[in-house]
């Protein structure tokens, strides 16, 4: 047998509750007076016809609203998440004609990995503070959406969101 949800009791249990107020004067004359008995039916036809359109809407937003979750956690789910990241040596610092920095970056144990980080031109970028040679840590955040940029005395010098933090709208600066 299939549970009724909330939303179709909730109207029954209206009506029901308005018919429980009546006065029971009013209860059993409806069985005797016609009028009466057409008030009611009209009363309770309106009321229904009334508050539909509102419990329609709502049971309408709430399955709009739970496939947005849905599709919320299946994306978190399948979204890329940052692993570990082998010391990365710097190769080169160039600066760029908009302000912005390029750092190439190797991996020791495979000369031919090869890395390019960009800095945007700001006032508090990170990339003055980098030298050629420096070993550079990347450690990934416990949630996964990147990896803290981390020099060899260990000052975090920036994050690097992982594709899909950066595409989402929750990583841009506001």
């Amino acid at each position: 047998m299939k549970q009724l949800s909330p939303r179709v009791i909730a109207p029954v249990l209206v009506v029901a509750l308005f018919a429980a107020s009546l006065p029971a004067q009013a209860q059993y004359s409806v069985y005797r007076h016609p009028v009466a008995s057409s008030v009611a039916v009209t009363s309770v036809v309106s009321l229904v016809v009334v508050t539909a359109p509102i419990w329609l809407t709502s049971a309408g937003i709430g399955k709009l609203h739970d496939g947005s979750v849905q599709r919320s956690r299946a994306r978190v789910a399948r979204a890329e998440k940052a692993g570990p990241l082998p010391p990365l040596t710097v190769e080169r610092v160039e600066p760029q004609a908009d302000g912005s920095f390029q750092v190439a970056l190797k991996n020791p144990d495979a000369p031919d990995d090869l890395a390019l980080l960009q800095w945007p031109a700001r006032s508090d970028t990170p990339a003055p503070a980098v030298a050629v040679g420096d070993v550079l840590a990347f450690e990934p955040t416990p949630a996964g959406a990147g990896w803290t940029v981390t020099a060899v005395d260990g000052a975090a010098l920036a994050f690097l969101p992982t594709t899909d933090a950066a595409a989402s709208n929750l990583s841009e600066r506001w």
